[in-house]
């Protein structure tokens, strides 16, 4: 009985294959193609689109990065030392300049101001009788120079004047001019006195006018690194290194925006004030910002071989803030009125680059000079006239040699059948993904 049942088995096995055979062979013998008719006309020349060259504008664009900056800024420090008694301003608060931000009380300044005062009053009195004995020897110096022509005078006419007289009288004049002399000094000392007095005292109100912390022009307040009662310091050098270790008020003008970006040294012969540029900072859905090259550094970077260079924006609503992120593009080096053609009419070999014309109904290898390319247009430098016409698409286009049928596009035709060409492109890989996770 065993046996009888593997005997069975076998039998059903053999059937099952003869059956899968002969499903497969009919199978290849209905899919296979019928037989090719005879052909009873002679094949025509292939169509060939072709377009005319055309001039247009071409520019050579870079691409970069750059980072947004103040068109002015100001980190304010203090003066003198003392504590803070009036905070007036916040962050994001709009200034004029010369407005007061914060104040500082100074007491004993004012008390220093109030001794120079009175030390001042003090020179002054000493000066002004300095002048009034200056005064009196400029008087006696009159009358003993009198009194000497007087006795000079009587001797001449024969009047009797003893030597003595005539010496004392010479004597005294002599000691008045000497008064003088020390009259004048005494009071040109006196009067220096005065001007350091008076020096002094304008110091010590050009420091009390530093208790108030002024805008230095019109802006924003960024920063406020202080409150009501902070003692505060006078600046020094490594403070002001670095601002944070003691500024008070950070103050940056924004009604015009710095734009900092990097120009690689290959493309820095080219770069010139006056380019224009399109400012994309990120936050604004790539809203662009139109502006031009402003100013440039005029030198490279040791480090990264790139020179800075700048573009100023116009910011009156203030939307555009410094510290943002771009994505700056620079036309450079433009060219109006250029011969081009579409850049998929372009080849390349061994030889250059070339287009495909049609001469006699055949298609004719051009070899052709290329300069820029840009927008999807190649610069054509040399080689090609702007009435020949060439290959809109090089790409699968018959070898050199093959007799054609030329079909005139329009430039529209070939950009829209690009535009086409690519979104069916992106269709069918969109369709592969979809029925990749379905079978997933």
């Amino acid at each position: 009985m065993k046996f009888a049942n593997q005997s069975g088995i076998k039998v059903l096995l053999v059937v099952v294959v003869a059956i899968a055979a002969g499903a497969i062979v009919a199978q290849r013998n209905m899919a296979a193609p019928p037989p090719p008719a005879e052909s009873t006309e002679v094949d025509s020349p292939p169509r060939v689109e072709v377009v005319h060259p055309r001039r247009v504008t071409v520019a050579q664009r870079l691409q970069t990065n750059a980072t947004l900056a103040a068109f002015e800024k100001a980190d304010l420090f203090a003066k003198v030392t003392g504590y803070l008694s009036d905070v007036r301003v916040d962050i994001g608060d709009h200034v004029k300049a010369g407005q007061v931000l914060a104040v500082i009380d100074v007491p004993e300044m004012e008390q220093e101001l109030a001794e120079a005062k009175a030390q001042l009053e003090s020179k002054q009195s000493s000066l002004e009788s300095a002048s009034r004995q200056l005064d009196r020897y400029k008087a006696n110096i009159t009358f003993q120079n009198a009194l000497l022509r007087r006795r000079e005078e009587l001797g001449a006419e024969g009047h009797f004047i003893s030597d003595r007289t005539l010496d004392e009288v010479r004597a005294a004049a002599e000691i008045a001019k000497a008064d003088l002399s020390v009259g004048e000094a005494n009071r040109a000392l006196a009067a220096n006195q005065v001007d350091v007095a008076a020096a002094t005292v304008e110091r010590i109100k050009a420091l009390l006018s530093y208790r108030q912390i002024v805008a230095p022009f019109d802006g924003v307040v960024a920063r406020r690194l202080v409150n009501r009662g902070d003692l505060v310091q006078v600046a020094t050098t490594a403070t002001r290194t670095t601002p944070s270790a003691g500024s008070l008020f950070t103050v940056q003008r924004i009604d015009t925006i710095r734009v900092f970006c990097d120009v690689p040294e290959n493309d820095v012969p080219r770069v010139h004030v006056g380019d224009p540029a399109i400012v994309k900072p990120f936050g604004f859905d790539g809203k662009p910002f139109m502006g031009t090259v402003t100013r440039f550094s005029r030198r490279l970077d040791p480090e990264t071989r790139n020179m800075r260079t700048e573009i100023d924006l116009s910011n009156p609503d203030e939307r555009l803030y410094p510290g943002m992120y771009a994505e700056v593009s620079l036309e450079m080096n433009r060219r109006p009125g250029v011969l081009s053609v579409p850049t998929a009419a372009i080849g390349s070999d061994g030889d250059g680059n070339f287009v495909y014309t049609i001469a006699n109904d055949r298609i004719t290898r051009l070899g052709i000079q290329v300069g820029l390319t840009d927008n999807g247009r190649v610069e054509v430098a040399a080689g090609l006239l702007e009435e020949t016409p060439v290959v809109a698409n090089i790409r699968g286009a018959p070898p050199h040699g093959t007799a054609v049928q030329p079909l005139m596009l329009s430039e529209t035709l070939v950009e829209k059948s690009a535009n086409l060409f690519t979104r069916s492109n992106n269709s069918a890989f969109a369709t592969v993904r979809e029925e990749s996770r379905g079978q997933l």
